[in-house]
């Protein structure tokens, strides 16, 4: 008898051990990375997003602005620092869009969380400049931008940058290809820190051209009628339903299937 209990004891001791072992290499792989709380999503990324990386959210619906601005209220509710890039949307329309999901830009932007910017200035400033005037101005912003981050870093700050529209950037290309290098020169910056993430927006057609050279993209498209959205190069899971709520968005963890 006490054989028989002795024996039917040692597994289950030997699961808990194993159980235990695998908490602890998830917590110190979360660790690493920046958690999205985003029902579904940081389960297609193991855990999150790599600290240092970039990621471009590629889609052409309006889903794409409802992710990003729930990683960013995510992000601000644990206490980062936002800072928040405009290319396309000027900061009075994207405050109105964020109060309409249920978020209080501004009470953030008062306690100095969250910070709008616009590098480019608008449309009508960017046809009435010439592209080498355009990026000495940009390569200034981003030379101050990246000593305020660092600053931020080396005080214990986490920081998210966020990026909307970089298809306004992709379309200046065919003008001067010197735009290419500030964004890969950024990605390449961004690597160097530690609780640094970067979030950039992009239209569906600067997909490929966003892949080649942000770390990964999550694509959000409509197939057949329905939401998908897959993450690449650092998932290998496939496209994935979603559904855009009030909320924002949600994936179902039981369609994450490795």
């Amino acid at each position: 008898m006490f054989e028989t209990e002795s024996e039917n004891l040692e597994p289950i001791h030997a699961n808990s051990e194993s159980q235990k072992a695998f908490e602890k290499s998830k917590k110190a792989k979360n660790k690493q990375r920046f958690e999205t709380g985003v029902n579904g999503l940081d389960t297609m990324l193991e855990g999150g997003i790599r600290w240092g990386s970039t990621v471009t959210i590629a889609s052409d619906s309006v889903d794409k602005e409802k992710l990003c601005h729930q990683l960013v209220k995510n992000a601000l509710k644990r206490g980062f620092i936002v800072y928040y890039l405009c290319f396309k949307e000027a900061p009075e329309r994207l405050r109105l869009t964020m109060n309409e999901d249920g978020f209080n830009a501004e009470h953030y932007e008062k306690r100095g969380l969250l910070q709008f910017y616009t590098p480019l200035e608008t449309e009508l400033t960017r046809r009435l400049k010439d592209s080498a005037e355009l990026i000495r101005e940009f390569d200034k912003f981003i030379t101050r931008m990246m000593r305020d981050v660092a600053l931020k870093v080396v005080t214990r700050k986490k920081v998210l940058i966020v990026s909307n529209n970089v298809s306004a950037i992709y379309s200046m290309l065919s003008e001067d290809p010197k735009w290419k290098d500030f964004i890969t020169k950024g990605s390449s910056w961004l690597r160097r820190l530690v609780k640094v993430v970067g979030v950039q927006l992009a239209d569906l057609k600067d997909a490929e051209a966003a892949d080649t050279i942000a770390d990964f993209c999550i694509i959000m498209k409509s197939i057949d009628g329905v939401p998908y959205i897959k993450a690449t190069k650092v998932s290998s899971v496939g496209w994935v339903p979603y559904r855009s709520t009030p909320n924002g968005i949600e994936i179902a963890e039981e369609f994450v299937v490795w």
